[in-house]
């Protein structure tokens, strides 16, 4: 500041409103982007403010580090110009081969020492159990008997047992699972989408821009972490990026085949993550209008893509009549009942949907993707909005622009908010990310001559950009990835200590009950009739399963942890005198003026004369379910409810509240206590509307 020239150079685009104005615009954009956006459902390290904490104070760090040490830095423009040289100079299907090597290896490199092949978050668990359904010949399974000790989030489990996800990552898994390397799948879906980034550059930029793109593609955390676990966004990622490479290319000319392809892509995106094709085709299907208003030529290509998009995105519907039973209901909706969805007062679980929601989960997605993005100590949307600062007029900029924001703004209107893997929910837009941080290298000279009015050559900004790059990518490889590969090593709570422990114990017939059903839970085999069934320990309620495996050793395993259980069949529990005990007393107080009799267990009779096989009779778990699908709990009322304390199986949470053997009011029912088991394990309950309603 203290430098006549700099002082001037700060203050001109003040004096120059055409240049002040996108100026002012980048940087607030980039300052709501970096204000600490707080969101109860994620992991503390994931936080608006610590992400932002550290981004500028460690973009502070680096730009005095930069400025002090920039001329000492100098040795780095050689090996960084050779290195370009080399790599400008290979021949465009080497450098592709180049590109797919290097981030295959990577991938699953990290596949196997970070996430040891093994599935971790609840989705990937869920995607590959479905391709192993599929790898077997059938579209879903029976649910097994006892179906509380196998539910998993995420996966259907109401009679029929099959993933609540659209059914293409699975199936594109199918042949990898029936080669027993389900692991390799992503990697290569992460291969194959970095070239195609390269190709996306260079139809939008040319071929300089592309390689740059390419080869920061290959470097960016958020790709190749995401690539070397099981995620479904892996597929949808490649499919996008491949439908804006042939929609634009479509607009452009060529075959007949260019907009079957880009259709045909859009559509595999819809059969991946439907919400994620509407946003990313959003955009696309507008810039596509605006080309066929000035050039109606373009009316049976954009009609092509539209009908071969149609049509591929159809078999998702077809896949939801096999399974889900209707056309249009998705697995998510059975899973999880009507509130699964897009707009403001839906839910599938938790609170409704509310604008500020929607506004905090913006922010929230935009202070992650400034950090998990390249893992720089520098807000990763800088480099992407200095074209804009720099008041771009290029098409491909605004486009680009367009396929991020069209994300972030889809996403506002969804309840659902996670910070897995980042802002996964944005990770569709990755290629425009990279991209536009390409341009804003390229736009960086111009920049500071138009708008600042700076002596400075493309050479020197090049030479900066370049220089820059080095220590953010230090400062990611040091010091951002290293802590954020040991969060993935045992994310979402799994790993693969607990199946190496069973393998080290020689366990053979076996019934293990799992802390974290996750750690063995692909481990299984489908018909659970294996020498080692993985289950999930419910405590007291664990007895029951044994009736099913009435022959076998019992095991607890929590991670490293493994103990035998000992006989704890159910003909000696203490589960089953107390569903004896409540029996005996709904026999003795009358169950005929009650609507429902409700029971843990479908598979254990009560023994009631007049009560089994009945209508009456029903479970917390189908209960539970017919009111998550939009039945009304008052229907089902006065009901007798036999509770065994400590039941944290699936079914509707006020049930919860009976562990507290008092009786209470929730939701304007009233909840009775009328008996406790002589030991306490159980207790039941008169559940009835309350007075006044």
């Amino acid at each position: 500041m203290c430098i006549r020239d700099r002082r001037r150079a700060l203050a001109r685009p003040g004096r120059k409103p055409g240049a002040a104005l996108p100026l002012a615009a980048a940087a607030l954009a980039l300052a709501v982007s970096l204000w600490p956006w707080e969101h109860g459902g994620i992991m503390p390290w994931d936080s608006g403010s610590r992400m932002s904490f550290y981004l500028v104070v460690a973009g502070t760090g680096l730009a005095l580090f930069l400025a002090g040490a920039y001329r000492r830095l100098s040795f780095l423009d050689a090996p960084l110009a050779r290195a370009w040289d080399r790599l400008a100079g290979l021949g465009r299907w080497r450098f592709i081969l180049l590109l797919f090597g290097f981030t295959l290896i990577l991938t699953n490199l990290i596949s196997l020492f970070v996430f040891e092949h093994l599935p971790h978050l609840q989705d990937s668990i869920a995607q590959l159990f479905q391709a192993r359904i599929f790898a077997s010949g059938r579209l879903l399974l029976e649910s097994p008997r006892f179906p509380g000790f196998f539910d998993y989030e995420h996966i259907i489990n109401d009679g029929r047992w099959y993933s609540q996800y659209p059914f293409l990552h699975s199936l594109l898994m199918t042949p990898f699972v029936l080669a027993g390397v389900p692991w390799l799948l992503n990697p290569l879906l992460g291969a194959l989408t970095v070239p195609a980034i390269y190709l996306l550059g260079r139809e939008l930029y040319g071929e300089r821009t592309g390689r740059f793109a390419g080869l920061l593609a290959a470097l960016t955390p958020f790709i190749f972490n995401m690539s070397a676990e099981y995620m479904n966004h892996a597929a949808a990622l490649l499919f996008a990026t491949l439908f804006v490479l042939f929609f634009l290319r479509t607009l452009r000319g060529g075959g007949r085949h260019l907009p079957l392809l880009a259709g045909a892509c859009i559509g595999l995106v819809a059969n991946v993550r439907p919400l994620t094709a509407l946003a990313v085709a959003a955009p696309f299907a507008g810039y596509g209008l605006y080309r066929l208003a000035r050039a109606h030529r373009l009316l049976p290509r954009l009609l092509l893509v539209a009908a071969a998009g149609a049509a591929v995105a159809s078999l998702l519907l077809v896949y939801n009549r096999l399974t889900n039973g209707d056309w249009l209901t998705f697995g998510y909706v059975v899973k999880w009942g009507p509130g699964h969805g897009l707009g403001f007062g839906r839910s599938g679980w938790g609170e409704p949907h509310t604008p500020l929601l929607g506004l905090i989960h913006t922010g929230n997605n935009l202070n992650l993707i400034n950090k998990f993005l390249y893992e720089w100590p520098l807000a990763a949307l800088a480099p992407v909005l200095l074209p804009f600062a720099a008041g771009t007029r290029r098409r491909g900029d605004w486009l680009m622009l367009a396929w991020f924001l069209s994300l972030l703004a889809t996403h506002f209107f969804y309840w659902f908010h996670s910070a897995h893997f980042g802002p996964r929910f944005l990770y569709e837009s990755a290629p425009a990310l990279i991209l536009l941080t390409v341009r804003g290298v390229e736009e960086l000279g111009p920049l500071l001559r138009r708008t600042f009015g700076l002596s400075v050559t493309d050479r020197s900004a090049a030479r900066f950009a370049g220089r820059a790059w080095v220590l953010l990518t230090a400062v990611a490889l040091l010091v951002g990835l290293p802590s954020q590969l040991r969060i993935y090593h045992r994310y979402a709570g799994v790993d693969g200590r607990t199946l190496r422990a069973v393998r080290r114990a020689g366990l053979g017939n076996a019934l293990v009950f799992l802390n974290r059903l996750g750690h063995g839970f692909n481990a299984n085999d489908l018909d659970l009739a294996g020498d080692v069934v993985y289950a999930k320990d419910h405590g007291i309620l664990n007895p029951a399963l044994t009736l099913a495996y009435p022959d076998r050793q019992y095991w607890y395993a929590g991670y490293d942890t493994l103990r035998p259980l000992g006989d704890i069949r159910y003909r000696g529990s203490r589960l089953k005198a107390a569903l004896e005990e409540m029996a005996g007393f709904v026999a003795e107080h009358g169950f005929h003026r009650y609507a429902a009799v409700i029971r843990p267990f479908a598979e254990i009779p009560t023994g009631i004369e007049g009560l089994d096989n009945t209508p009456r009779l029903t479970t917390y778990r189908e209960l539970s379910r017919r009111v998550f699908r939009g039945a009304a709990f008052e229907d089902h009322l006065p009901a007798l409810a036999c509770w065994v304390i400590g039941d944290r199986r699936e079914r509707l949470r006020v049930f919860a509240f009976m562990d507290d053997l008092d009786s209470f009011t929730a939701g304007g029912v009233r909840f009775t206590l009328l008996h406790v088991t002589a030991d306490g394990t159980g207790a039941v309950y008169d559940i009835r509307p309350a007075p006044g309603r």
